[in-house]
């Protein structure tokens, strides 16, 4: 190798959620930013989402769920890693923003594997996350030549279907609903602005979301922005 090459990360897996709300005829999306003491993206405003974390892969053990969606389409490695990034959106949005998209089961015995998590929190309520509204929407992969990297997979989701009051952990500041257009003029990263762009061209009519088939990959390549359909 030689002396001056760069090693480049790998990218770390990662879920986002855009959460839609209808006011009137008006659809609004959650948004928060995140503080200046933020390692990654400070000061810039972005969907609920994070890391996909070991306790996310071990908690199907407990609440068993199926999915149809295609491992195929989130790249996923397996059917449990499906599964794992499914999880890790309900329980990031939940842990960023107080709002919960569960249905209420009958509560299942602890397990090792996730107690002192969020997923105990949910054990202790009753919650079964309810992964068959989470609606696939797309990919990102952060480019090369940063030295934090996620492979992020971004999903639809209605407000109507979560419970709960909304309230930030501290994670994410002026945790607010805006316009799309709005939205679009606050500080936001490349991949958001394309994901809000997504979500325009569909004309407020986002049953097509439910029936999408083609999905995009947002990534860098070359010093340009690049985009793949699967």
């Amino acid at each position: 190798m030689k002396k001056n090459s760069k090693i480049i990360s790998k990218p770390k897996d990662a879920s986002t959620v855009i959460i839609i709300k209808k006011i009137k005829k008006k659809y609004l999306v959650l948004m928060g930013k995140r503080p200046l003491s933020s390692r990654f993206m400070p000061g810039v405003y972005v969907f609920p989402g994070g890391r996909v974390e070991k306790e996310d892969i071990q908690a199907n053990k407990v609440f068993k769920l199926k999915s149809k969606l295609s491992k195929k389409a989130l790249k996923a490695q397996s059917y449990n890693h499906t599964i794992a990034l499914l999880l890790a959106a309900i329980r990031e949005t939940s842990e960023e923003t107080g709002l919960y998209l569960i249905n209420k089961k009958e509560s299942a015995k602890k397990y090792p594997e996730i107690i002192e998590s969020t997923w105990e929190y949910y054990l202790k309520k009753s919650y079964e996350p309810n992964i068959k509204k989470l609606y696939f929407f797309g990919r990102a992969i952060t480019p090369s030549f940063l030295k934090t990297r996620f492979h992020a997979r971004f999903f639809v989701a209605f407000y109507e279907d979560f419970i709960g009051t909304l309230k930030t952990n501290g994670e994410l500041e002026d945790l607010s609903w805006f316009s799309l257009e709005d939205a679009k003029k606050k500080k936001i990263a490349d991949v958001t602005e394309f994901m809000l762009d997504e979500l325009i061209k569909l004309e407020n009519n986002y049953d097509k979301i439910i029936r999408k088939d083609k999905f995009p990959m947002f990534t860098w390549r070359y010093n340009k922005k690049w985009i793949k359909w699967d």
